[in-house]
């Protein structure tokens, strides 16, 4: 069975390059085999009070710790080769690509999966997804915003997952709770998503359906300074909120996209906020979210913009279903720090 790297991370403030803990727990056949954590002297020594007070880590803990250049030596020979696994992974791993993007450091294209996705899938009646709930219903103790003993949860929930479904590897696992995985390259990350079983065939699509279309001279993709600048400012929202889930619960229906991001980017960023994303409305909607024009890449066939499905929402708001139509703007309100990080404010 191929070797599974669940990772954690804890950072110094909402810049996703600002990494100052890292929780490694390696799993092999369905078992813990080993675990590892580092402190982690960031490259710019500036702790938000919103992180402390999460994690409780400051800049004193750190000052005389190694820099992230220096443990990569130990990490990478644990990530190279296995598949990255994390609680809402696309945090963890966009901390992983910035902050060795800070370094110039380049590591093989990672296999990428959430355990969040997983366990909505294993046990669809939960309340919520988020780390502390599910360990509480599984029973797992463990010390909330460390970063091992939140990657040993998280291996843990896999295990569980594994076990009830009775698969004995990953991709049976995955194949099983109609899941596919994202990925992680040095200069990006593309978020694991469920899929409808009716598409569970196009999975196998070639890998270069997800490429973008302008590389560099050296073969490496390229990416323009827009979507960065929106993926960026999805990582700074997403580093405010970690360990908690603004939006947990709340079934939502996404017209387009978010801060000028794909589509699939801005799903991704609306469920590691909580919310449940629907293919099109029904009597389960809390929200519509008006969202803005997706990004489209160069030379890309464009994307049509979903109509706004207004009579249907306004029978059912007259039938009494307390449907709320939301502006980015408003989404963005309802987050801590949302509309301050996206203004360039905080």
């Amino acid at each position: 069975m191929q070797r599974i790297a669940v990772i954690d991370f804890e950072t110094a403030n909402h810049q996703p390059g600002s990494a100052c803990q890292l929780g490694i727990v390696i799993v092999e056949s369905w078992r813990i085999t080993s675990e590892h954590q580092w402190l982690i002297r960031p490259q710019r020594m500036y702790f938000s009070p919103r992180c402390i007070a999460v994690h409780g880590i400051t800049p004193r803990d750190v000052v005389d710790c190694p820099t992230w250049d220096q443990v990569w030596g130990e990490i990478q020979p644990l990530l190279e080769g296995s598949i990255l696994i994390a609680h809402n992974a696309g945090f963890d791993a966009r901390v992983l690509h910035s902050t060795c993007g800070l370094y110039d450091l380049a590591f093989s294209p990672l296999d990428l999966q959430c355990t969040r996705l997983l366990a909505k899938k294993t046990w669809p009646t939960l309340p919520s997804y988020a780390l502390a709930n599910l360990a509480e219903n599984l029973n797992i103790a463990f010390r909330h915003h460390d970063a091992l003993e939140d990657a040993r949860a998280a291996a843990i929930i896999l295990i569980e997952a594994a076990k009830l479904s009775g698969m004995d590897n990953l991709d049976a696992l995955e194949d099983s709770l109609g899941v596919t995985r994202g990925r992680v390259w040095s200069d990006r990350v593309r978020l694991p998503r469920s899929i409808r079983r009716n598409r569970l065939d196009r999975v196998a699509e070639p890998e270069g359906r997800y490429e973008p279309r302008v590389f560099r001279s050296d073969g490496e993709p390229t990416q323009s300074a827009r979507i960065r600048q929106s993926r960026r400012c999805a990582d700074e929202i997403l580093a405010c909120v970690k360990g908690t889930q603004p939006l947990a619960g709340k079934h939502v229906l996404l017209l387009n996209s978010l801060l000028g991001m794909e589509r699939d980017d801005a799903i991704g960023f609306l469920q590691q906020l909580g919310a449940v994303v629907q293919p099109r409305i029904n009597l389960q909607t809390d929200y519509v979210i008006l969202g803005s024009q997706p990004f489209q890449a160069p030379e890309s066939p464009s994307m049509p913009i979903q109509a706004s499905p207004s009579s249907d929402i306004a029978q059912r708001q007259k039938d009494g279903q307390p449907i709320r139509i939301l502006t980015q703007r408003q989404l963005l309100a309802m987050i801590p720090s949302g509309l301050a990080i996206a203004r360039g404010d905080a």
